[in-house]
């Protein structure tokens, strides 16, 4: 994988973990609109529910560990 895709939310965002990895670290992505994530992106994702998922949060805890 050579980079994340990023697209417009269409207001369908439910994140989930992906069998990908980017320079070793799990790759999250959103099943609306295909957008991916991974914890040293300096942005939370949400689902379009406004909560923040579980898979989510434990990443974000980890960035906090390693920072």
């Amino acid at each position: 994988m050579s980079g994340l895709a990023v697209h417009p939310c269409r207001s369908l965002c439910s994140w989930h973990r992906t069998r990908a990895e980017l320079d070793g670290l799990p790759v999250v992505a959103c099943r609306g609109c295909g957008s991916q994530w991974v914890r040293t992106e300096p942005w939370t994702p949400i689902d379009s529910t406004g909560r923040i998922p579980d898979v989510v949060r434990a990443e974000v805890a980890r960035r906090a560990e390693s920072g």
